[in-house]
């Protein structure tokens, strides 16, 4: 029995990369560019209820976690304040019509948790 010597490296399938293709992303921040932002934190799906956010979102950053009351104003981390606008969100199903006039369920429309209004800009 021959054995045979194979010279070239395996091809290793599924490999992710870890560099963020979006550099504007949340995952692409750095502790030297995640800011501070002074704002207004909003319940929008129990108006008048605290709401939690904790996050972890980047190499570096220390684990985040607050209890905000709805209308608080507050000091939080740029990429915590991004979450909150982008991240907290669910789908609602709903049904539309095709051009037979056939109901086809699918996913209407997203409806946000939270807000967080940023004074800074105003």
């Amino acid at each position: 029995m021959q054995t045979v010597q194979v010279s070239k490296k395996p091809i290793i399938i599924g490999q992710r990369s870890k560099v963020p293709v979006n550099l504007d992303s949340i995952e692409a921040m750095t502790a030297e560019t995640d800011r501070m932002v002074k704002g207004k934190f909003k319940n929008l799906e129990a108006p008048g209820q605290p709401g939690f956010v904790a996050g972890l979102f980047y190499r570096g950053m220390p684990y985040w976690q607050k209890w905000f009351d709805d209308g608080e104003e507050a000091e939080i981390p740029l990429s915590i304040a991004r979450h909150i606008n982008e991240n907290t969100k669910y789908p609602v199903q709903g049904y539309i019509l095709d051009s037979n006039g056939n109901y086809i369920k699918g996913t209407g429309r997203e409806v946000s948790r939270y807000e967080f209004i940023s004074t800074e800009f105003a």
